[in-house]
């Protein structure tokens, strides 16, 4: 168990390794490590003094050979104590500092590592007053000064305030994730990945405070002799429930972990299928697009050449000439209408650089003239700038179109658009609402279908969106879309910040 517990710290240090780019991913690792530190110095301290055999079998299913072996090596007293202490009060930071990085932006400012330094500071008090080296040399001071009374009191007190913050620690952490979770509801992929780890923490920190509820702790007590050091015995709790159960609890947490992690994966890889069908479809209609306009633009230009030709033939009818006049214009609009089709289906080329999001949606506001609308668009301007990976033009493009559609929809009403931008996590994220009729439920996972389209209109060909679909996944972005019929439509748009050291 133990060397198990040894390899999983240098996988674990091996991981972190990898993703230093990431402060969540290195705090969760810097949680487990801790709790793992703990757990096993812990174990070799218990071992020292050959305490609680049958209580540390429950918990651990060590065998009589195996704790035998423990209890014959040596391991420094001092040492196991102050890894045990920093475990824990590793564990505790660094739970605080996940879900603060986890809620926060990717963006390092000044205020975030000023916490963080805070917290570390707490840390590195706490880890001083439980040192036993210390410990022994105020203890042995204050006996020779007379005043131990004092000196309890005051322990006591510091004791039960560190308990406190530790406590503390985990409150504000839950309900960081909790507060979280309910102002970002409405964005599936982000309310998905909150509850994944709310619910995983969960059971972790039940097993933790089920064992190390006490935790961190002094271990010595001072002697008349200077050679001689009583070690105290930790202060398990025999009464709080059987241990031996332990391990059922145990089991059953890992697996409340797993069930979430398979549920999680389960969200994700049904996301990435909608996205590959999707993509397989746009795919699909750009060939089938591309022999149909073929065909249509032969027989639209004979057409267009007929009317030309008929225009010099009856120059003096004005009647004839305003027919084929429209027909002629009717000719062009196709054209421009294959076109756009063409140009929206056909292999985009993305020019990615670091840009603020709220460029191109603001551009994307201004080409509709507020005088012409018959709808109200209400923009919210972020207080700094979103700087994302985007090619500006083509994500102007797609939030065009969504207005446009939202704009559409709401053509036999006086209705109103939100857009907001905001920043979630890795992602900035635009959210255009309206207060239209709504998708039914059969259709909100076929509106980026190419072709597919609910508005009967002879110039809408239902592409837009599926545009809007390719360019926004082709920035590895996301987006989603929410609809409650008669109520409201919402599109969520993710796109990757640019990450600050």
């Amino acid at each position: 168990m133990i060397f198990l517990c040894l390899i999983s710290i240098v996988l674990l240090i091996f991981f972190i390794y990898k993703n230093l780019n990431s402060r969540s991913i290195f705090f969760l690792c810097a949680l487990t490590i801790g709790w793992i530190l703990a757990y096993i110095s812990f174990t070799l301290y218990l071992s020292n003094f050959n305490y609680y055999y049958k209580l540390v079998n429950q918990f651990f299913g060590f065998s009589p050979r195996t704790w035998n072996r423990l209890v014959l090596i040596y391991f420094n007293t001092n040492t196991l104590i102050r890894l045990f202490n920093f475990g824990i009060i590793l564990f505790y930071f660094s739970f605080l500092s996940y879900s603060i990085s986890f809620v926060s932006s990717l963006k390092a400012n000044r205020r975030q590592r000023n916490i963080y330094i805070t917290l570390g500071l707490i840390g590195i008090c706490q880890f001083l007053f439980y040192d036993p080296s210390l410990n022994l040399l105020f203890q042995n001071y204050i006996v020779n000064a007379g005043i131990l009374p004092q000196y309890q009191k005051f322990t006591h007190a510091a004791d039960m305030l560190f308990q406190v913050v530790n406590i503390a620690y985990l409150l504000i952490s839950f309900s960081l994730f909790i507060y979280h979770y309910i102002l970002y509801y409405r964005l599936r992929y982000i309310r998905d990945h909150i509850l994944f780890n709310l619910i995983s923490l969960i059971p972790l920190t039940f097993v933790h405070l089920f064992i190390f509820y006490w935790a961190p702790s002094n271990f010595v007590r001072t002697t008349f002799s200077n050679s001689y050091i009583n070690y105290l015995q930790p202060s398990i709790n025999l009464y709080l429930l059987e241990y031996r159960f332990f391990p059922l609890i145990a089991f059953l947490a890992i697996g409340i972990m797993i069930f979430n992690v398979y549920k999680y994966k389960s969200n994700e890889a049904r996301y990435s299928n909608i996205n590959i069908i999707t993509k397989k479809k746009i795919d699909t209609a750009s060939l089938g697009i591309r022999a149909f306009t073929h065909a249509i633009k032969n027989h639209l230009l004979a057409i267009r050449s007929e009317s030309e030709y008929l225009q010099e033939k009856f120059a003096d009818d004005e009647e004839a000439l305003y027919s084929l006049k429209l027909i002629m214009d009717s000719c062009e609009q196709s054209f421009q209408s294959i076109n756009e089709a063409n140009d929206k289906l056909k292999q985009i080329t993305l020019k990615i650089k670091a840009a603020p999001l709220n460029i191109p949606v603001e551009r994307a506001i201004e080409r509709f003239h507020p005088n012409k609308l018959h709808v109200n668009i209400h923009y919210e301007k972020p207080y700094s700038h979103i700087n994302v990976f985007i090619d500006e033009d083509q994500i102007q493009e797609a939030i065009y179109n969504i207005l446009k559609n939202s704009i559409e929809a709401l053509a036999s009403r006086n209705g109103d658009i939100w857009v907001q931008i905001s920043e979630v996590d890795q992602w900035g994220t635009v959210t255009i609402r309206d207060n239209g009729p709504g998708i039914d439920s059969e259709n909100v996972n076929e509106i980026f279908t190419p072709f597919f389209s609910t508005k009967p209109s002879i110039t809408n060909w239902g592409i837009g969106l599926s545009f809007c679909h390719k360019v926004i996944t082709g920035h590895g972005g996301k987006i989603e879309v929410t609809s409650e019929k008669g109520k409201s439509t919402q599109f969520d748009i993710l796109l990757p910040l640019v990450k600050r050291v």
